[in-house]
Formats: structure tokens, C-alpha cells, sequence
């Protein structure tokens, strides 16, 4: 073939073959890019989901944690419903209830402040603040010394807090299973014991007094106490540390000791006046 054959050729172009040929091999690959596009998309927003619910819950879990080891007390010990109390500053109970309602499988949250921790009957629980979606509520549970729930709950040790979230969406299952435990310091009692009950014999009269320190009745908050003799029998009460007087002859005293959230101590002792 002669050159000018070849260059004339070459100016005829592509066939319309080759541009069918060359635009499906582009638009395969375009498609194939963009499938893989939506998919990372869809992707990212999953564990979006996820990690969001998962913040969001654990902040929770980490509050009610705190809260638990402090000096707290829990007020209500069920199954999938748990409320405690917290003494705060100024007299005031900050009372924080977590629960699973059975209607959505929602976890919800009440707080509320107060001078004393608010009394039964307590509002449904999807009447709360939601705080999250639960796969179930047969998949998130409190426990409670590793029971289930607790007929006395002020004198509970350990709570375990299990949360298996659905952050489903698009048809994209997304899920996941928090868990936590606190160790309850304060575990139903008052860091008190018999030798912060003074009597001060005086002349002729005797005082009872609960001898606590500023930085002890700072930390516990708010106390009343009674004092008892004879099988309960009460001979005063007040605030500590107010003082009260005791009758003559008593060679033995039974003082209860009541925080704001109605947690209690009871300390005994021997009265030694002449």
C-alpha cells in the first residue's frame, strides 16, 4: 500500500464500530467506578451510625458508672429499669432514671433535681428522654450483684449495665453491644462508726453530738439524726450536729443516721457519765 493510501486512511477515522466498542468499555467502567463509590458511601455512613450510637450510649454508661461509685443510692433495682440518687451541693438530689421501654425498645433517661429523690408511681418510660434504639429489650439488661433485680436496692454492691443498639438504616443492619459495671462504694451505708458519737458528761446535764468534721458532713451532705434507748425508744432528734440533751441514768445510745436520699447508719454506744 502506498503512503498516500495510508494517510488517507488514517483521515477516514474511527468506525462506527470501534466509537459502540469504545463508549460500552467506558461505560462499564464508569459504572463499575460508581458502584464502588456508593458502596464506600454506604459504607461510611454505616459506621457513622454505629460509632454515633455508640458515643451517645456510652456517655450515658460512663455517667451512670461515676455516679454508682460515688456516694449514690439506688432507689430503684429492676430488670430493664434503674434509678439512683445523687446527694449534690446545696441540699438539693440530682436523681437519674434509665430504663427500657417495651413499646419501641427505646432506652430512655429522666433527670430531675430536687430537695428529696421523687416518690412512685414514676412515669412510663418512653415519656423520657430518648437516648438511643435498642435491638430488643430482651438484649439489654441491668444486673444486680448478678441477679436480675433486687428487692433492696440501697444495699446493692455491683450493677452491670448491657446495651445492644440497632442503628439500622437503608437496609443496612448495624449493631452493637456496650457493657459496664461499677463497684458501689457506698453500698447502702454511711462512712460512720461509733466513735464519731461523743457525749460530753458537763455538770448536771449530758449532750449528745455526732463529731463528724466540716469535710466529712461536706461530703456526705445533709444528716438528721435520732437517738434511741430501751428497745427504740426515741429521746431526741435533729440535724447534725445539733446537740441533744440526754437523760439522766442512760448507760446506752442507738443514734440512726438518715443522708437527703434516705440512705441510713446506725451507731451504738455506751454512756460512761457519773
Amino acid at each position: 500500500m502506498s503512503a498516500v493510501s495510508q494517510l488517507r486512511r488514517r483521515d477516514e477515522g474511527f468506525t462506527v464500530v470501534e466509537l459502540l466498542v469504545g463508549i460500552s468499555v467506558s461505560l462499564v467502567v464508569l459504572l463499575a467506578t460508581l458502584q464502588s463509590l456508593d458502596l464506600f458511601t454506604s459504607s461510611a455512613s454505616h459506621q457513622t451510625r454505629v460509632t454515633d450510637a455508640n458515643d451517645q450510649v456510652r456517655t450515658v454508661m460512663d455517667r451512670t458508672v461515676v455516679d454508682l461509685r460515688s456516694a449514690s443510692k439506688i432507689v430503684l433495682a429492676e430488670a430493664s429499669n434503674l434509678m439512683y440518687a445523687v446527694p449534690e451541693t446545696g441540699g438539693t438530689v440530682r436523681t437519674e432514671r434509665i430504663c427500657v421501654a417495651s413499646s419501641d425498645s427505646g432506652l430512655y433517661g429522666f433527670t430531675t433535681t430536687a430537695a428529696t429523690t421523687p416518690a412512685a408511681p414514676y412515669p412510663s418510660c418512653d415519656t423520657g428522654t430518648k437516648l438511643a434504639q435498642l435491638q430488643s429489650a430482651a438484649n439489654t439488661t441491668f444486673s444486680y450483684d448478678g441477679l436480675e433485680s433486687s428487692a433492696t436496692p440501697a444495699l446493692v454492691k455491683n450493677v452491670g449495665l448491657t446495651f445492644s443498639l440497632e442503628a439500622t438504616a437503608n437496609g443496612k443492619v448495624a449493631s452493637s453491644t456496650l457493657r459496664a459495671s461499677a463497684a458501689r462504694r457506698s453500698a447502702g451505708t454511711l462512712p460512720l462508726t461509733d466513735g464519731d458519737l461523743e457525749v460530753d458528761c458537763g455538770d448536771g446535764e449530758a449532750l449528745l453530738s455526732l463529731d463528724l468534721g466540716a469535710e466529712l458532713l461536706e461530703e456526705l451532705g445533709p444528716l438528721t439524726v435520732e437517738y434511741a434507748v430501751n428497745g427504740s425508744v426515741s429521746i431526741g432528734s435533729g440535724t447534725v450536729p445539733t446537740l441533744v440533751a440526754l437523760p439522766p441514768e442512760i448507760t446506752s445510745i442507738v443514734a440512726t443516721v438518715t443522708n437527703a436520699v434516705g440512705v441510713t447508719n446506725t451507731i451504738e454506744k455506751d454512756v460512761e457519765c457519773d
